[in-house]
C-alpha cells in the first residue's frame, strides 16, 4: 500500500469521503452530465469528441483516449501539478478539515518546520567545515580533482562531515531535544541508550532539497575510494522518502524558468558537473532503482525525459527496466528518450572529455522510446522469418497491450504491423479475436480468470464485500495477495468509494493494474453484477479445493495419509461433486 502517506490513512479517507470529485473538477473544464456520470473533452490531451469521464458513484476520473485517470488527488496533482502533499492540502482547505500534527512514520507532535531549520544550520555546518577545517584539504583536493569550480560548489552548497563521533552534535546543541530531533532527521545514529554519535563523517556533504528548495536530508561521498560505503544518503524521515525525491530537481526549475526537458542521470556527481558545464536541466535518483513515482514526477515537470545509461549490458538491462515501468504510464504529450554511454564512462566523466556541445548532441540524438523499445525486442531475432517475425510480434504486444488507450499505443502497433509486414487492421483484428477472445470492443469483452473478475467487481463496487460471508479460500495464486489486502481493507471499512480505495496503492506496483481494473468496462449491472462476483468467489472456492485434493492425492501416493487426512480427503471430494 502507499508508502509515502506522511500523515495517517484514515485521515486520506475522511478527506476523500468527504471530496465530491466533480466539484473539484469542474472548476478546471466544462462537464457535461451524460447518464449517470460526466464527460468532457480531456484535458491532458487534445481531442475533439470527449474521451474524459467522471464518476460521482466511483469517485474517480478517466480518460479512454491517453489512459490517464484517478481521483481528486491524482486530478490536482496532474492538471495544478502539485505534488501529493499539496493537493491533500488543497482539498483539506476546501473541506474545512485541519491536517494531523501525527506523522504515520513516527514523527513527533510539533511543525516539521523544525526539521527544515536543523538541516539548514547542518548545512551551514558542513559548508563551513570544507572552508575551516584543519583536515578540509583532502576535501577540497578532492573536489578540485574532481573538476568542481567554487562557484558550482557553492552553488550546490556542498559541504564536508570531518572525521569524529559527535563534531554535529556539539554544534547543534548536545541536549536532549536536540539528540531526538536530530535522531528523527537521520543526522545521529543510537546505538545504545548511551551510545549517540554523528551519521555522516569524513565525508563530502551533498544537501538534497525538496520542489521548495529546502533541505531535506544529505547525501555523504567517501573521499577514500577503498572506504564504504561510497555513497550514504539519509534514511527515511518525516520529511525524506528517497523513493519520492530526485536530486537537482529544485536546482532545474531555479536555473530554467520554462523547464522544456530533463536528463535522468544516476548520481550526485553526474548532476553537478553537468550544471557546471551549462547542461543544468539533469537530475538524478538517489540510490534507488527508478519507481513510478519518479516518473510521474518527471512528466509533471516537463514534457520531455532523457533517460541516460551506461553502454554496457547491466546499463541497457536498467534502461528496459525503466521503459517497462513508463508504457503502462504512457500518456500521448510523453517523450522518453534513451541515451547511452560508452563503456566505462558516465555523465561526469563523459561530459568532461567532449565538453557541452558535442554531450547536447549525444542528447539530440537519443532514441526514442520506440525505437529503443523495437530494437530491444528483436535482438537476436531473424525478422526475415516468419516464425521469428510471429514470435516478435507477440513479444511486442505483451507490453503495448499495458498501455493506455492511446494515440501513441495505436502508433506503436502501426509501426509494429510495418516490421512484420502485416497491415495495422489485420494486426489489430489479430490482437482483438485472440487477445481478447472476441471481435467486440472492450466495452462488451468478458473478463478473464476468476481472481480478475473478484478484483475488478469489488474495486468497483466495494459493497459487494457483503457478499463474501466466509474467509477468503487458501490458494497460491497470482492476485492472490491483492485480493486479501482488498478484502481485509474493505472489511473493516465497506464505505470506501472507488477512489479511496486506489489511494492506499498509490504508490505502489499494483497501482496501474488496479486503475486500469476500476475503469475495466464489463456492462454488468444489478442481479447479474451480484450474480457474475458471486459465481467468481465460487469458482475461487473450488479452485482451492481442488488444490488441496490434489496436493493429498500425490501425498496418498507417494508417503501416505493420516486417517485425518483421508477423512478430509473424502469430505473435499464430496465437496467437489456437490459444487
Amino acid at each position: 500500500m502507499a508508502a509515502h502517506i506522511r500523515i495517517p490513512q484514515t485521515f486520506i479517507d475522511d478527506l476523500l469521503a468527504r471530496t465530491d470529485i466533480v466539484s473539484i473538477i469542474e472548476p478546471f473544464i466544462t462537464l457535461k452530465k451524460t447518464g449517470a456520470n460526466y464527460v468532457a473533452c480531456c484535458p491532458f490531451h487534445q481531442e475533439k469528441t470527449p474521451s474524459f469521464t467522471v464518476s460521482p458513484s466511483k469517485q474517480i476520473y478517466h480518460c479512454f483516449g491517453c489512459g490517464v485517470g484517478g481521483n481528486a488527488i491524482s486530478f490536482l496533482m496532474e492538471y495544478e501539478h502539485l505534488d501529493f502533499m499539496d493537493a491533500v492540502k488543497t482539498l483539506a482547505n476546501q473541506s474545512g478539515m485541519n491536517l494531523p500534527q501525527q506523522s504515520a512514520t513516527k514523527q513527533p507532535s510539533g511543525d516539521t518546520n523544525i526539521f527544515y531549520i536543523l538541516l539548514e544550520k547542518a548545512t551551514k555546518f558542513y559548508q563551513n567545515q570544507l572552508l575551516k577545517h584543519p583536515q578540509a584539504k583532502i576535501a577540497s583536493d578532492f573536489l578540485k580533482k574532481r573538476g568542481l569550480t567554487e562557484k558550482t560548489i557553492t552553488q550546490f552548497k556542498i559541504g564536508y562531515a570531518p572525521p569524529g563521533w559527535d563534531n554535529l552534535l556539539r554544534k547543534l546543541n548536545n541536549n536532549d531535544k536536540y539528540k531526538k530531533l536530530l535522531l528523527t532527521t537521520g543526522m545521529l545514529i543510537q546505538k545504545s541508550s548511551t551510545s549517540i554519535y554523528d551519521r555522516f563523517r569524513n565525508r563530502i556533504m551533498f544537501p538534497i532539497t525538496n520542489r521548495s528548495g529546502k533541505i531535506i536530508a544529505f547525501g555523504g561521498r567517501v573521499i577514500n575510494d577503498n572506504d564504504t560505503p561510497k555513497y550514504l544518503n539519509s534514511p527515511e524521515t518525516p520529511i525524506f522518502h528517497k523513493g519520492h525525491e530526485l536530486y537537482g530537481l529544485y536546482e532545474a526549475r531555479q536555473a530554467n524558468r520554462n523547464l522544456n526537458r530533463l536528463l535522468l542521470v544516476e548520481g550526485y556527481m553526474d548532476v553537478i558537473i553537468l550544471a557546471q558545464h551549462g547542461i543544468n536541466y539533469a537530475v538524478a535518483t538517489l540510490g534507488t532503482a527508478i519507481t513510478t513515482n519518479h516518473i510521474q514526477k518527471l512528466f509533471r515537470a516537463c514534457p520531455e525525459v532523457i533517460f541516460c545509461f551506461d553502454g554496457d549490458n547491466a546499463g541497457r538491462i536498467a534502461a528496459w527496466r525503466t521503459l517497462e515501468i513508463i508504457l503502462p504510464l504512457l500518456h500521448d504529450n510523453w517523450q522518453a528518450k534513451f541515451i547511452f554511454l560508452p563503456e566505462g564512462e558516465d555523465p561526469d566523466s563523459w561530459v568532461q572529455k567532449i565538453g557541452k556541445k558535442s554531450f547536447e548532441e549525444l542528447i539530440q540524438n537519443a532514441d526514442t522510446l520506440s525505437t529503443f523499445f523495437f530494437t530491444h525486442l528483436s535482438k537476436q531475432i531473424n525478422l526475415q522469418q516468419i516464425d521469428d517475425r510471429a514470435r516478435f510480434a507477440q513479444l511486442a504486444m505483451s507490453y503495448i497491450q499495458n498501455m493506455p488507450d492511446n494515440i501513441r499505443k495505436e502508433m506503436l502497433i502501426d509501426a509494429l504491423a510495418q516490421k512484420i509486414n502485416m497491415t495495422p487492421e489485420k494486426l489489430n483484428n489479430y490482437i482483438i479475436t485472440n487477445q481478447k477472445g472476441s471481435t467486440k470492443t472492450t466495452d462488451t469483452q468478458a473478463m478473464h480468470s476468476p481472481i480478475r473478475t473478484v478484483i475488478t467487481l469489488l474495486i468497483q463496487n466495494p459493497q459487494l464485500i457483503e457478499q463474501i460471508d466466509q474467509e477468503l479460500p487458501t490458494l497460491d495464486i497470482a492476485g492472490m495477495p491483492l485480493l486479501r489486502e482488498l478484502y481485509s481493507l474493505l472489511k473493516n471499512n465497506s464505505q470506501l468509494t472507488t477512489g479511496a480505495l486506489l489511494e492506499h496503492w498509490r504508490d505502489s506496483a499494483e497501482y496501474q493494474h488496479l486503475s486500469r481494473l476500476a475503469n475495466y468496462r464489463h456492462l454488468l449491472e444489478g442481479p447479474d453484477l451480484t450474480a457474475e462476483f458471486c459465481g467468481a468467489i465460487k469458482k475461487l472456492r473450488l479452485q482451492a479445493t481442488e488444490s488441496t485434493i490434489n496436493q493429498l492425492i500425490t501425498k496418498a501416493n507417494t508417503t501416505g495419509l493420516t486417517a485425518i487426512e483421508k477423512k478430509q480427503l473424502q469430505n473435499l471430494l464430496k465437496t467437489k461433486q456437490n459444487c
